[in-house]
């Protein structure tokens, strides 16, 4: 069966184009073609539609070959050229090869065309295939180029010794290095731990991958960066050809684990106990002070419901509250009572506060809890204490009132009628108690040798 085959052929001569049919069809192709002999012509033709080959006269009176390849070539069409003339010399032939032609055959010899057609056709081919790889190839290297050196984490090539070959700009950008004060230089140079370089290559000398190794760069400022590196080794017949680095950094991340590590120290010192639920009360965070207050360790009371410190006769508690929380609501400190591991019931005051995620929904519960059992103490005591006080105050005996006293002896009338002296009358009536003494102007009046005289000298 023959094949078909797409022709064009540049001649003046109906009869030479006729001829360079049947030689095609002798040789296995059938043909549909057009023939053109003008420039005009070539470019509607081409233009048209797709050809197969193109098969031209060198000399013709309007037209000629090199004229021909040229409109070809204009068009950027990958269109075999074959020249086909009855005279036409061989340097001529060789200068429409030079040219850019296919091949050339005399119509002398048009036994050789269909041969010739067949054998351009496959070059054309495998021209056209080489192209396509050459240019996937070509756009595999721009693609690989572009996302090497635009990438939005940093990279980099470093030869066997850690010397760094190639960077690109987020690597640059992450240390503030130009090109220049980064490529050329050894990896260990920027590196703020001595022993982490060596150890890298090492382990990649010995082959291995490595997965977030945690490194810590300097930057040209004197600030320091923590990066997570990913790095294998490009191999070549067993020899070390460079290594590929990613580098990620993790600055903010280890800052935020640093100041959430400092926060959960605080939370694990404190006295109070500080402990985070689920929406459903499951624990899932219990601090020491929680451990102190309950006597559970951490790991036997997370996981648990936070209902086993609830005494059975308060089951509405936990319930009423949480439902708040789910809705976002605070609950601000109350008191409450709470039961130990051992049993002992114990007087708290707790806090609630809803925890919530990055959209800002509630996900669960953080309490903290106050041991006010001491302080209830105290209270109590007070308490006791202002009752005592007022019992006492209640017994006190008072005098009120008008009381007879007798103008001469000083006795005091009594409700009876009766004269008692001034202290049977208030021991009678009071708490209080008397001591004898006499004061001076008796004893001037009673005693006058035992008075002391007025401006007497000391010690006379």
């Amino acid at each position: 069966m023959n094949k078909p085959l797409q022709l064009l052929i540049v001649e003046d001569s109906e009869d030479d184009a006729l001829l360079i049919v049947h030689a095609l069809k002798q040789g296995g192709f059938d043909s549909s073609f057009a023939r053109v002999q003008t420039a005009a012509g070539l470019e509607s033709a081409l233009e048209s539609k797709s050809w197969d080959v193109v098969i031209s006269d060198h000399a013709m009176p309007a037209f000629n070959s090199l004229a021909a390849l040229e409109v070809l070539q204009y068009k950027g069409l990958d269109v075999p050229f074959i020249l086909v003339s009855g005279a036409i010399g061989e340097e001529q032939a060789v200068e429409v090869m030079k040219a850019g032609a296919s091949d050339y055959v005399m119509k002398t010899q048009l036994g050789r065309l269909a041969s010739t057609v067949d054998r351009v056709l496959r070059e054309t081919l495998h021209h056209r295939a080489r192209r396509r790889a050459e240019y996937a190839l070509c756009r595999s290297q721009q693609e690989l180029a572009d996302f090497f050196e635009h990438a939005s984490v940093g990279l980099h090539w470093a030869g066997p010794d850690g010397t760094i070959l190639r960077a690109n700009q987020a690597e640059l950008d992450l240390l503030g290095y130009t090109r220049d004060e980064y490529v050329g230089h050894k990896f260990s140079e920027f590196c703020r731990d001595d022993h982490v370089a060596e150890d890298v290559l090492e382990r990649l000398h010995r082959g291995e991958i490595l997965h977030d190794y945690e490194v810590r760069l300097q930057r040209k400022d004197g600030d320091t960066r923590h990066v997570l590196i990913n790095s294998n080794v490009l191999w070549e017949k067993g020899k070390f050809v460079r290594s590929r680095c990613f580098t990620r950094d993790i600055t903010e991340r280890k800052r935020g684990e640093q100041a959430m590590a400092y926060l959960a120290a605080i939370v694990d010192s404190s006295e109070n106990a500080v402990i985070g639920t689920t929406l459903d009360g499951v624990i899932l965070s219990w601090n020491g002070g929680a451990e102190r207050m309950y006597g559970y360790g951490a790991d036997e009371i997370k996981g648990r419901s936070l209902s086993v410190l609830v005494p059975p006769y308060r089951p509405e508690e936990l319930p009423a509250i949480y439902e708040r929380i789910r809705h976002g609501s605070r609950v601000e400190r109350f008191e409450t009572v709470r039961l130990r591991k051992d049993g002992a019931a114990i007087d708290i005051s707790v806090a609630l506060s809803p925890i919530k995620d990055f959209r800002g929904e509630v996900v669960g519960v953080s309490a903290i809890e106050s041991d006010i059992g001491e302080r209830k103490r105290v209270e109590q005591e007070r308490l006791e204490l202002i009752g005592e006080l007022t019992e006492a105050l209640a017994n006190v005996k008072t005098l009120r009132g008008l009381l007879p006293i007798c103008a001469s002896c000083k006795k005091i009338r009594d409700d009876g009628g009766y004269w008692q002296k001034v202290e049977s009358y208030l021991s009678a009536r009071t708490e209080a108690e008397f001591t004898h003494g006499i004061c001076p102007e008796c004893i001037t009046r009673l005693y006058p040798d035992y008075a002391p005289r007025p401006n007497a000298p000391s010690g006379m």
